[in-house]
Formats: C-alpha cells, structure tokens, sequence
C-alpha cells in the first residue's frame, strides 16, 4: 500500500511539472494580472501619485511621480531642500528643470516622442497588451532571479524611432513562479552614453492599494551595481490632478519670448 502511495505521489508531482512546465507567455500574464487583482479593477485606475525615498549616486531625496491615464507625467525631487521638477510630460511635449541653471527646459521632439511611447504603459504594461499592438513571448521556463526560480517573458513593444532610426522596442520580465508577479525586469537603453547597456530593475514588498497589488521597493542595477533604489511610503489612485501640474510654466514662456 505504502509503495503504491508513493508511485502515486509521483505521478500527481510529475504531472503538476508537467502542467506547469506548458503554460504559455498569454497564461502567465493572464495569471499575473488577476493575482494583483484584475484587469478590471486595474483598468479603473485614471491617475497615480506615488510618494518616496530615493537613493541614487549616493545621495538620498524625496520623489514624487504623477502619472495619468491620458499619458500626462510629472516626476519632482527634493535636493538640498530645493524642490525641483526632474521631468514632466503634458501628454504632447517633453520638459524639466536644467540642474545647472534652475530654469525650465523643453525636450526636443524625438524625447518627447520616446515618452509619448511610454505613457502607454499606464497603469500596468500588460493590461490590454494586445489592443496596445503589443505581443509576450516566454523565453525561459526555468530562468534564475538571484536564486528565486522565475519565468522569462519578452514583452515587444511596437517599434520607436531613436535618433532618427527605428529601433526594436522590447523588454524582459521575470516572473516569480509561485506568485506570478514581475520581480525583475530587464532592458536596454536605446540611447545616450550608456546605449546598448542592460539594465535591470527589481521590483518587490507588493502591497494592496485600492485592491490592486502594487511594489514598494524598486531598485535598477547596471553591470551589477545598484545605481537606484525607491522605497515608496505611498500610492494614491484616482486623485483629482490640475492640467497646469503637466504644463510648462507660463513664466518661462514668457521669459523665452523677450
């Protein structure tokens, strides 16, 4: 009897593998999606505001991100208890402060065509991926993340124009096995001095807000060392937020026209 049990344990573990070892890229976005608390409740989410502690160079300061459903984002940071605004983004035009002079700067038009692509994200990359032209592809089943097993999956984006070249627009997620939820994702930067570089960024500490699990600790890394990290103290969803919180400031238009 106890030999029997035993090969029927066996056989009950070699087919949960088995099961396991068949899902599709389509089965562990759909599993994820729901894990965090569903493409419908995710969907409902019309603006984020996000608050926290970021470390970078070294350095430690205050960040606060907004971000909206029409594409419009604002990321500001406090240095030397000055508040200034990193980047920000009216759903058109790119723009932020120059660090050296203080002063309101506009990106050119490829940039803001590159954070234009991006908004497309918002709330999640891969809510409604496919109506977004977006396809997943699972690379590796049986992938590592710092010791936690984990799925690979190629998120493609469609194509960006960098520098006057279309280039391929994709990254990778790692998805942990048991909670289906991205730990890690990898990309490469497409221009700039770093171009070409892999970079990955860990995502963990998921906490529930408005009944949707989202991470509080973000940290990048590039050739091994951490060169970010964000410990998120709060997320508000579907707070009212002003048009003029995006917009490039009226004073340095007018400054700029003297």
């Amino acid at each position: 009897m106890k030999k029997q049990f035993f090969i029927l344990a066996s056989l009950l573990l070699s087919a949960a593998t088995f099961v396991q070892a068949q899902m599709t890229a389509e089965e562990i976005v759909s599993t994820y999606l729901e894990n965090i608390g569903g493409a419908e409740q995710l969907a409902e989410i019309e603006t984020m505001v996000i608050i926290g502690n970021t470390q970078a160079q070294g350095m430690e300061f205050p960040m606060t991100m907004y971000q909206t459903a029409d594409g419009a984002q604002r990321m500001d940071m406090t240095f030397q208890g000055k508040e200034m605004t990193q980047m920000a983004f009216d759903g058109e035009e790119g723009w932020g402060i120059n660090f050296m002079t203080g002063k309101p700067e506009k990106m050119d038009a490829e940039q803001s065509k590159m954070i234009a692509a991006q908004t497309e994200d918002f709330p999640d990359a891969f809510l409604n991926y496919k109506e977004k032209g977006y396809t997943v592809e699972l690379v590796d089943e049986n992938a590592d993340v710092e010791g936690t097993p984990a799925y690979k999956v190629k998120l493609t984006r469609k194509p960006m124009t960098v520098e006057g070249e279309e280039v391929e627009n994709f990254a990778y997620y790692y998805f942990d096995k048991d909670a289906f939820i991205p730990i890690m994702q990898e990309e490469f930067a497409k221009a700039g001095p770093a171009k070409g570089q892999a970079s990955q960024t860990f995502t963990s500490d998921y906490q529930e807000v408005s009944g949707i699990y989202m991470p509080f600790s973000i940290s990048q890394k590039m050739n091994g060392a951490t060169v970010f990290s964000m410990a998120i103290e709060e997320i508000k969803v579907n707070e009212e937020l002003d048009d003029e919180l995006f917009e490039f400031p009226e004073d340095a238009e007018e400054e700029g026209d003297k």
